[in-house]
């Protein structure tokens, strides 16, 4: 690398700062749109130091200080922090990285260095720069090093600098490697920060934890002083005529009772209630405001305004990396028309487009059709009511009816692919889904009606159980052959095996007393606690977090197994007892409980102990946290929080009852047309 001297390029116009708050506005959309009030904050910038995001820098530098009200996503900008990781690959980057923190200070920005530590990585006497996958394991270091920092000061907009040139670049190389058109689709505007599934608040989570606070960031609720308001007129609209005959038509005796027509879920009076955990939201987002201005432009931009940066000269060795060949072709070669950049960017964005008009229609045949009938965030499971999709009517006689049925059946093969890729995204604890293109037999075996060429298909009794992506699917006996349950797949011996013998530490390690109480140790009069742990990813699917009394005793947080229910139980009075049974039979039925967390507190074993095989350590079952269920007298020393993982809510937003509610002046009705479509379909499953 080394330092550019900025030489003035009047043929480029740079960018504008009123051209950057379009682009802006047009990639940071709100989040939460029904926020009511929201508290400034920090965003977040990635420097590197090269041209691209020190032109994001300048460009930055200036927006804040021209509009000082404006919102990016949800909140206003407090504060704008830069960040600079340096790798340590190269001698002279510690002098660089200190260099650009020095550029970045003098455009008004907090500047902040990250050095990577690679032997704790990697070991010590190793050398990165000898490593294959170097780039790769620089990129996951340098998103969690990035990620970690924001997270701590609150940052949730994180910006970097990837222009025009990098998405015809990236698009090209995928249309290379034999992609089809969903990996076509180029570098997203926005999306959650990578490489961070693990990281409370940065990942997908924190919103929970935000709206806990006394002054939350965001609010969703009306101000005091609005709901004042409110209530200051609906006390004046009592008193005006023709009160009293609207309120006897709606059938309301007393303006604090219940909307008539509101909808409660009903619950079974035999199994004990169970509150819903709350499902996690927030994290960090990666926005790329930039990807509309080609690089000519911010080259231009950082030479009309004097702004140094350093060029790394790898990127002009085209023997290096494959990016770096196509690069230099594409900068001597004139390359056909419909491999150049307009050409290029336009098949980017037409796939696109078709993949979310794939997505929203599969959104809309599991909404149409009511195919989530339960989800239970509590244990992690699934009912879905498979969706009926439609073929089309069979026509003897009509001209090339074969193919087009066939293209029809392809299309609803797609979309049977899709709506089960996001049933799999609500249960599995994988960080990353499988592809379209991955799901062939899993969808043949769901909806076996789209590989069939007559009316006939798999008979209810050939349906079994299998697995997918971390996900157990079990056909409902006894029932149509459409509703299926999804829960998380067994664990394996191996793994239970292994987490027994080295269990997941999540505090320290306890000293295991000789008395039998599951508490052996005598309570403090003024217990003093720690503070609440980092909220830790388990299983891909809970955020857990403990508190525990200020000793040197420990928690291990592993899932529940057999063989530590029977003590378990016997600790627990008869009335909890017997709530603990109804909750797992309702729900965790089967093999689905052996996947819940549960708290344990583990033995130390001896030093003489250590190197054998066959020792296996002595735990002790304290609590379910995901049910609700401990010993008695946990409270005085562990306290847990549990949340689920962030999921697509929208998929939940109509459900299956056990009967229909009944609400005044409404009838549910459907069409001649659709109700016959419907009949015909469930013929054909069976």
């Amino acid at each position: 690398m080394g330092a550019t001297t900025p030489a003035f390029n009047s043929v480029v116009r740079p960018i504008t700062i009123s051209e950057f708050r379009e682009a802006i506005l047009a990639t940071c959309k709100p989040r939460f749109p029904h926020v009511r009030l929201a508290r400034p904050r920090p965003i977040g910038l990635a420097i590197s130091g090269g041209v691209d995001s020190m032109a994001l820098a300048y460009l930055f530098s200036h927006y804040i200080k021209t509009y000082k009200a404006q919102h990016i996503a949800d909140n206003p900008v407090q504060d704008v922090f830069a960040a600079t990781v340096d790798h340590r690959l190269r001698p002279e980057s510690a002098a660089e990285a200190a260099e650009v923190a020095s550029n970045l200070r003098r455009l008004g920005l907090r500047a902040f260095v990250f050095p990577i530590n690679w032997s704790y990585v990697l070991g010590h006497d190793v050398d990165p720069s000898k490593q294959a996958n170097v780039e790769s394991i620089a990129r996951t270091l340098r998103y969690r090093v990035i990620g970690s920092f924001f997270s701590t000061h609150e940052v949730t907009s994180l910006f970097f600098a990837h222009h025009r040139d990098d998405q015809y670049e990236t698009i090209l190389m995928r249309l290379l490697s034999g992609h089809g058109y969903r990996g076509l689709q180029g570098i997203n505007k926005a999306n959650s920060i990578p490489e961070c599934y693990d990281m409370h608040r940065a990942y997908k989570s924190g919103l929970v934890d935000d709206q806990m606070r006394p002054h939350p960031f965001l609010k969703f609720s009306p101000a005091g002083r609005e709901m004042r308001a409110l209530r200051s007129r609906l006390r004046l609209e009592s008193t005006l005529p023709g009160f009293e005959q609207f309120r006897s038509h709606l059938g309301i005796n007393d303006l604090s009772a219940r909307f008539p027509g509101q909808l409660q879920r009903e619950y079974d009076a035999g199994i004990p209630y169970l509150p819903p955990l709350s499902v996690e939201d927030g994290g960090i987002t990666v926005y790329r405001p930039l990807l509309e201005f080609d690089k000519a432009r911010l080259i231009a931009t950082c030479e009309a305004n004097n702004v140094p940066w350093f060029e790394d000269r790898t990127n002009t060795d085209a023997t290096l990396t494959t990016r770096n060949t196509l690069r230099n072709i594409c900068k001597v070669n004139e390359l056909p028309r419909a491999l150049q950049k307009p050409s290029i960017l336009a098949l980017a964005a037409r796939s696109r487009r078709r993949v979310q008009c794939e997505e929203n229609e599969a959104s809309r045949i599991i909404h149409r059709q009511v195919a989530i009938v339960d989800f239970d965030p509590n244990v992690g499971s699934l009912l879905v009511d498979l969706p009926l999709l439609y073929i089309g009517r069979e026509m003897r006689g009509r001209l090339n009816q074969p193919a087009r049925d066939e293209a029809r059946r392809v299309r609803q093969r797609l979309l049977a692919a899709i709506i089960t890729r996001k049933m799999i995204s609500l249960v599995t604890p994988d960080n990353h889904l499988p592809s379209i293109s991955n799901l062939g037999n899993t969808v043949r075996r769901l909806f076996p009606y789209l590989y069939s060429n007559g009316t006939s298909v798999l008979d209810r009794a050939d349906r079994k159980a299998f697995s997918m992506a971390g996900v157990q699917f079990e056909p409902i006996p006894s029932y149509k052959s459409t509703r299926w349950f999804l829960s998380r797949a067994p664990f394996s011996s191996n793994f239970l095996r292994a987490v027994t013998t080295t269990p997941e530490r999540t505090i320290q390690r306890p000293n295991w007393g000789s008395n039998s109480h599951p508490l052996p140790w005598e309570a403090p009069r003024d217990p003093a606690w720690k503070t609440w742990k980092t909220s830790l990813l388990w299983d891909g699917r809970f955020w857990i977090r403990l508190n525990s009394c200020d000793r040197k005793k420990g928690l291990h947080v592993l899932p529940l197994m057999a063989r530590h229910t029977k003590a378990f139980k016997a600790a627990l009075d008869s009335r909890e007892r017997a709530r603990f049974e109804k909750l797992l039979k309702y729900h965790a039925p089967g093999k689905v409980r052996y996947t819940l967390p549960g708290i344990y507190a583990v033995e130390r074993l001896h030093k003489s102990q250590e190197g054998s095989e066959e020792s296996e350590r002595k735990m002790m079952l304290l609590a379910l946290p995901t049910l609700g269920v401990q010993i008695a007298g946990l409270e005085q020393w562990v306290r847990y929080d549990v949340h689920y993982r962030n999921i697509d809510m929208q998929l939940l937003g109509k459900r299956k009852c056990s009967k229909t509610p009944n609400m005044n002046g409404f009838t549910a009705r459907i069409s001649i047309s659709r109700k016959k479509r419907q009949q015909r379909m469930r013929k054909v499953v069976g």
